[in-house]
């Protein structure tokens, strides 16, 4: 005969459930069998017996547990509750199941918009599909989600100009995420990998990328390391000045702290980009031509690549006159013609550097070593008087002085500052200097600059481009292509 013992254990539960098994609520614990008869017993927290309910505030549970945090149930107290489950305060939906077939996790998580307290984590909740910065969902200051294996999640942000920016995960960070930036044009810039707090990072200090930002509409994607799943995740996007940050500036043509993919004006002539006519050759109103504060001629008339020319002695520039540097008048200004080789024309051109060595490679090195260039001064005096040119130069380097050879290198070195020196006579009024530089192969320039008789240097000559006078930089197209006379080639 069946023992009456099993049917009314199961009887006893059944009046425990109090419906309960219609509710989405998790049950933690399984009831004892008295749960639900309105008697407290040691081993139950509460029972309202019929009251005992899994989906309304502060009830007591079926479990004949008290309200808390991660039941499902928002009591008082509490924010949200979330009872634990990715996505269930309005992230990533697909985390409920976890994409793999397992069950979802429970316990109060945070990380994505209901916090590990049950209290509302601000900022923005992902929104799939997000896989992919052109599907990316607004970020704001902050953002929450979760990530089932394999998953990625992209946000997006609108970058002043110029400025740099950090995204940080923000922690307790339990799970190893990986970042990447994506630049406007949808181009990956920066990347970012756990610190020593297990924080993913992207820093500006160390990501070139993230500092002095082209402005627009940026975005940020993470993913687990090694394609795992994370349970939940915060992001935080903080925008600093670039400025303020102790990393490398980066190109600044006019050297003005402001890198030249900032700055508005490259060149510093005064004249913004958009409208100068030579952005990379001060060529405005308020450029004044003038020696670097140690002498060195930093104003330069340039002619070249010339190329083919034989040298009697590797690299001694060749004999091959190819600017006209024999002939009496010779006296070339921004513009004119210097002859042609390789096919195609050659013109004078203008070079305001704001460094004391002219670098022949920056705009010269469009054929093979070996290879020379022309570079020219005019020199303003108030004095006649006797003074040392000192010359530095990379190869070999014929220098006249006013229409006279006063050195001849033939050796192969780099650019040591005054290293060839040959005494001159200023005349009172307009000098020349012309420069021949020969490359045999990697660096190519040279610098130059007066001594007087005990070494010092000489910083009251007046350079000029023209030799009818101090001339001016400005925004002159004379053949009317677009391009300014002081640095147009044709």
């Amino acid at each position: 005969m069946r023992s009456p013992l099993p049917t009314l254990l199961l009887a006893l539960l059944l009046a425990c459930d109090g419906g309960a098994s219609d509710s989405e609520a998790p049950v933690t614990e399984v009831p004892s069998a008295r749960c639900g008869d309105g008697t407290l017993d040691s081993d139950e927290a509460c029972d309202d017996g019929a009251d005992n309910d899994d989906l309304l505030p502060d009830a007591c549970r079926t479990t004949c547990l008290l309200p808390s945090c991660g039941d499902a149930v928002v009591d008082a107290g509490e924010g949200c509750d979330d009872g634990g489950a990715l996505g269930d305060a309005g992230g990533d939906t697909s985390g409920d199941t976890g994409e793999t077939g397992g069950a979802p996790e429970t316990g109060p998580l945070g990380g994505d918009g209901c916090s590990d307290v049950c209290a509302v984590e601000p900022g923005a909740l992902e929104v799939e599909p997000n896989d992919a910065p052109a599907e990316a969902t607004p970020l704001g200051d902050l953002g929450h989600g979760a990530l089932p294996a394999d998953d990625v999640d992209c946000w997006s942000f609108s970058v002043a100009q110029c400025g740099a920016l950090r995204v940080t995960e923000a922690g307790p960070c339990g799970s190893a995420l990986t970042m990447a930036l994506y630049a406007p044009d949808g181009s990956r810039v920066a990347a970012g990998a756990p610190g020593a707090d297990g924080c993913a990072v992207v820093d500006p200090v160390d990501q070139p990328g993230a500092r002095w930002v082209e402005g627009g509409d940026w975005a940020v994607c993470v993913q687990a390391v090694n394609g795992g799943g994370v349970p939940g995740y915060t992001l935080d996007v903080a925008f600093v000045a670039s400025a303020d940050l102790d990393a490398p500036l980066g190109d600044d043509l006019d050297a003005d702290g402001e890198p030249d993919s900032c700055d508005a004006d490259r060149d510093g002539d005064g004249v913004l980009d958009l409208d100068d006519t030579c952005p990379d050759v001060s060529n405005g109103p308020d450029t004044v031509l003038a020696l670097g504060s140690t002498g060195y001629v930093r104003t330069w008339l340039a002619a070249g690549p010339f190329t083919g020319d034989p040298s009697a002695d590797t690299c001694r520039p060749a004999e091959e006159v190819r600017v006209g540097e024999d002939a009496a008048d010779f006296a070339p200004t921004v513009g004119d013609p210097a002859g042609v080789d390789t096919g195609a024309d050659i013109a004078w051109r203008a070079h305001l550097l704001t460094t004391d060595a002219f670098d022949f490679n920056v705009d010269y090195a469009t054929v093979d070593a070996p290879r020379e260039g022309y570079a020219m001064v005019y020199l303003w005096s108030d004095t006649a008087r006797a003074l040392t040119l000192a010359v530095g130069a990379d190869d070999g380097v014929f220098a006249w002085w006013n229409d006279t050879l006063v050195l001849d290198v033939a050796s192969c070195q780099g650019v040591n500052a005054d290293q060839f020196q040959a005494p001159v006579d200023v005349i009172a009024g307009w000098n020349t200097l012309l420069l021949k530089v020969r490359d045999q192969g990697g660096g190519w320039g040279h610098s130059a600059r007066l001594l007087d008789e005990a070494g010092g240097a000489v910083t009251d000559l007046a350079p000029a481009l023209d030799p009818a006078g101090l001339w001016r930089p400005d925004q002159t197209d004379t053949d009317g292509d677009g391009v300014g006379d002081a640095c147009d080639d044709d």
